[in-house]
């Protein structure tokens, strides 16, 4: 039989160590805000025509100032053209009779754009003078950016086009084995 003396000490541990968890639990919350990571969403700043995200396989008309959350695909139409940010600055039009997902792999902030179809205009910001490795996709190859601004054209599933007008861009083929090619600034590559 269990005393009243030690029952008043398992139910005083119980509070204490109730009490030091929801304190603990105060002091982690506290700390969130420094080591949260970026937001994985983009917002549209500026549009025109029609642009669309794909929710439960419906199209859903945006507007400037709407938030894209990853593995949305957006989907504009032959008048079709938006751009949009995402927390560090970092930005990508779609053009005309385009499809793209964005983060794909929502695990990994660094991949950014997955394209199916069309063209897209990246602009990779860099972090206090550092590189920013991002990456885009396309069915023939992976785009590794470090802070630049280039093109993406898709124009079926077997041809990717690879346009760069600031810094440099490292490309590799997703399917054949081998090294990436670098791509500098007023060049183009066909993968």
């Amino acid at each position: 039989m269990i005393s009243n003396h030690s029952m008043l000490r398992i139910a005083n541990r119980g509070a204490l160590a109730g009490l030091l968890l929801a304190v603990s639990a105060g002091l982690c919350s506290a700390q969130i805000p420094f080591f949260s990571p970026p937001s994985s969403q983009a917002t549209v700043t500026d549009l025109r025509g029609q642009v669309s995200v794909l929710k439960d396989s419906y199209p859903w008309a945006l507007a400037i100032g709407a938030t894209i959350q990853p593995q949305q695909m957006i989907v504009t139409g032959s008048d079709g053209w938006a751009k949009f940010q995402v927390s560090d600055g970092s930005t990508f039009e779609v053009y005309p009779d385009s499809k793209v997902v964005f983060r794909q792999n929502s695990s990994n902030l660094r991949d950014l754009v997955d394209m199916i179809v069309g063209q897209i205009r990246v602009h990779i910001e860099k972090i206090g003078g550092q590189p920013n490795p991002n990456s885009i996709k396309t069915p023939t190859a992976v785009i590794s950016v470090r802070g630049t601004i280039f093109d993406v054209i898709v124009e079926d599933e077997d041809i990717t086009t690879v346009a760069v007008t600031e810094g440099l861009v490292a490309v590799r083929h997703t399917v054949l084995p081998g090294r990436e090619k670098l791509v500098a600034a007023g060049e183009v590559l066909r993968v």
